[in-house]
């Protein structure tokens, strides 16, 4: 049987007609598994600061600012909401009064320590495959995101960096999905290199780690996204159970886990093509 992320189970066949009732894909005993391939392909990017004296002597540092992209609601006016616009390499406050189609309009936030911050904002990250390489393109086995050094990215339903699992079985007593590393390796690898990112470590009592920009990790949540980089359970050699259900899968809500990723890059993070693939298995309970 290949291995997809369609994680199902058990085969239920028409009584008196001897064909099986199957979907559109075929069912297995007892236990079944499903490989993921991650990808996260790190950009290049640049930043400059300057620093100089004052005339009394004192340190001087001049602030740098991050720009974010914004979603416009209906009504908006963009110059009253004191927004930017992109041309080329600079900024500036929009004077549109209203929200032109096809433009993007950012917020600008000062990034006091004097370092610009990298954003993985424009580098799209929400679904978009042009100009990738087919292996980001490899079907429902795969999932992919794009960040730059310094940075973190939480995977959500918009950026599509995360697995949605779906479980079938007639098992009275329902099934277990555990996931783990596919091998003894847990960090994302670059692709021809010996440079990773690795899995989250969690501080001494915890079973979660917080993801930081600047810090180097990777990790997974379930079922609900994480927002502010926290929460995030570090993948394991060895199997780790992240669903129960109690009862044959005949409604959406008990056959369906969706495993979101998250990824904070260090601020020297080489550019490249970071992979690690993982293992989903089901089983009958």
């Amino acid at each position: 049987m290949s291995k997809t992320t369609k994680i199902i189970a058990a085969l239920g066949v028409v009584a008196g007609l001897g064909v099986a009732a199957l979907p559109a894909f075929t069912f297995a005993a007892e236990t079944v598994t499903g490989d993921v391939d991650l990808y996260v392909e790190v950009q290049p990017a640049i930043a400059m600061t300057i620093e100089g004296n004052n005339d009394d002597g004192g340190h001087v540092s001049f602030d740098s600012y991050q720009y974010t992209i914004v979603t416009p609601q209906q009504g908006d006016n963009p110059q009253e909401e004191g927004w930017y616009e992109k041309n080329g390499n600079v900024y500036s406050l929009t004077t549109d009064t209203s929200v032109a189609e096809g433009k993007n309009y950012f917020t600008r936030s000062a990034n006091t320590d004097g370092v610009d911050v990298f954003s993985p904002t424009t580098l799209g990250g929400t679904g978009a495959v042009d100009g990738h390489p087919e292996a980001f393109l490899a079907g429902p086995s795969s999932s992919w995101t794009q960040m730059l050094p310094n940075s973190v990215v939480n995977g959500n339903d918009t950026n599509g960096f995360k697995s949605t699992i779906h479980v079938y079985t007639n098992a009275a007593g329902g099934y277990n999905l555990n996931v783990k590393d596919a091998d003894s390796t847990t960090a994302l690898t670059k692709v021809g290199s010996t440079e990773t990112i690795p899995a989250g470590v969690p501080e001494s009592g915890d079973t979660t780690f917080d993801l930081e920009a600047g810090s180097a990790a990777w990790g997974y949540v379930v079922d609900t996204a994480s927002t502010t980089g926290e929460g995030y359970s570090p993948i394991s050699a060895s199997d780790t159970l992240i669903k129960q259900q109690s009862a044959p899968t005949s409604s959406e809500a008990n056959r369906k886990t969706t495993v979101y990723y998250g990824v904070a890059t260090a601020s020297d993070q080489a550019t490249g093509t970071y992979k690690d693939v993982i293992t989903y298995t089901a089983t009958t309970r």
